[in-house]
């Protein structure tokens, strides 16, 4: 009899442990509705199975329940048949979980979520040196998601130009509307924040003045009256529709200002910050 059961149980921790994918209705949801400016690591399984259906088509999932993910929701709501309201609650669960798109091995964030719901953001990044390091994980043309280290607000953008340090543009005009809200307005103030690319999370900062740039012309070519007053010179507006004129600077640990050739002591200071040092 005890070998009989020595034997079941080993079946059962088999059966647990040897599928990465679990039945999609085993996941638990820990709140009942999920709407726009809902913060929580169930946004990112709800992201992830929005992927798998097609509906959310950016390259990052977050745990922000922002305006892309809200049109997201009505655009699988609409295929659906459902109330196409934008808030995830439970007819909507229901439909995800039916159609097995909710993978409980769903990656989590670094943002982790308490007992009462509430989220802890990522308190801190890699101070990772940017000749040395992080030129080695962020290439021109990487689109990362930046996370703003006061608020934990998200919005992604792309690396378009720098050398000294990263000149990066937002995606969409959503991403530049989240900016917006996050500096008030645009603004050459420096702010910690955190660099998701991958894996990988890298403390840096960044200011939220476009410049350099003008929107309704093609990036590359020598124009006029560029944004922020920078005259005349090449037009360093690569991604078009977003919102905005020009790119803005994001600095990592040791790199340089592109005017002075020095570092921003409150760059610097930033970077330290959103390291935890």
């Amino acid at each position: 009899m005890k070998k009989a059961l020595s034997v079941l149980m080993l079946v059962v921790v088999f059966l647990g442990f040897g599928s990465g994918v679990v039945d999609a209705k085993s996941y638990v949801f820990s709140q009942k509705v999920y709407k726009l400016g809902t913060r929580h690591n169930d946004v990112k399984v709800i992201q992830e199975a929005l992927k798998k259906d097609g509906s959310f088509k950016q390259a990052n999932t977050t745990t922000y329940y922002g305006t892309i993910t809200e049109s997201a929701v009505k655009s699988f709501q609409k295929k659906n048949g459902l109330k196409a309201d934008g808030i995830v609650g439970t007819a909507t669960i229901k439909k995800m979980t039916d159609l097995g798109l909710v993978n409980v091995n769903t990656p989590q964030t670094t943002p982790q979520t308490t007992s009462r719901g509430t989220v802890q953001r990522q308190k801190a990044g890699e101070y990772l040196d940017w000749w040395t390091e992080v030129q080695e994980i962020i290439a021109h043309g990487d689109v990362l998601l930046v996370e703003d280290v006061e608020t934990g607000k998200t919005f992604n953008v792309k690396v378009t130009a720098g050398t000294n340090h990263a000149d990066v543009e937002t995606v969409t005009k959503e991403d530049t509307a989240t900016l917006r809200s996050i500096w008030g307005g645009f603004s050459w103030d420096r702010r910690a924040v955190l660099v998701h690319k991958g894996n990988r999370v890298i403390a840096a900062s960044m200011n939220g003045m476009p410049h350099a740039g003008v929107e309704s012309l093609p990036g590359g070519n020598v124009v006029s009256n560029r944004s922020a007053g920078f005259g005349q010179g090449i037009n360093y507006d690569f991604v078009k529709g977003n919102n905005m004129d020009g790119h803005m600077c994001l600095h990592f640990k040791n790199s340089l200002t592109h005017g002075s050739n020095k570092q921003d002591p409150q760059h610097q200071a930033n970077v330290k910050k959103a390291a935890g040092l």
